[in-house]
């Protein structure tokens, strides 16, 4: 009966987490066009974070510190860097 527990609670995280995907998906890529924007002009990633709004600074604070996004979090950023490895001849 636990264990019954258990399994459906990890499911319903697993289905949350996928869900939850495209989202952490298109934040990431976002926020790595932000760094290149920054990175650009001699600015350091310090620097960014400095410069953003409190609204901003929220959702970046929620979208990457909420244990409830840890799976998609990850998953997203497996995603990224299969993505834009860079290519080398």
């Amino acid at each position: 009966m636990l264990l019954e527990v258990f399994l459906i609670i990890i499911g319903v995280y697993i289905l949350i987490s996928l869900l939850i995907l495209p989202f952490q998906y298109r934040f990431l890529i976002t926020l790595k066009r932000e760094e290149e924007k920054h990175r650009k002009k001699g600015r350091t990633q310090g620097e960014m974070y400095d410069s953003m709004n409190a609204g901003d600074l929220a959702l970046h604070s929620n979208m990457q510190g909420n244990p409830l996004f840890f799976l998609a979090n990850i998953l997203a950023s497996i995603i990224y860097r299969v993505k834009h490895r860079k290519k080398s001849l």
